[in-house]
């Protein structure tokens, strides 16, 4: 039998508050993001931090951890066949125009 202050589907009762049901129960909150967001913007944040992460383990080096740069940076590198950083870039630029020069 359940007391007043608990739930309808109660099974540990009786408890003295309705606060002490729920908290029998052993209810979670599965997000609760700031402003009450849902894990969408979190997922995509660790997804591109992942990204960026086995980027960053090939020896590229993304201008940022935005999605857009970790994919340029990832093409490039497989354009060129050597990982893509600031100076490669740069260095494939030069020989690029010193070829048309020749």
């Amino acid at each position: 039998m359940t007391s007043p202050n608990c739930s309808s589907g109660c099974k540990t009762g009786p408890h003295s508050t309705y606060g002490e049901c729920i908290r029998s129960k052993g209810l979670k909150i599965a997000y609760s993001g700031i402003g009450g967001g849902d894990a969408t913007v979190q997922k995509r944040w660790d997804a591109e931090l992942d990204s960026y992460r086995s980027a960053v383990a090939q020896g590229i080096e993304p201008e940022s951890t935005n999605t857009r740069d970790i994919r340029a940076a990832v093409e490039w590198s497989d354009r060129h066949g050597k990982a893509y950083t600031e100076q490669a870039a740069h260095d494939t630029n030069v020989a690029k125009i010193l070829e048309k020069v020749d």
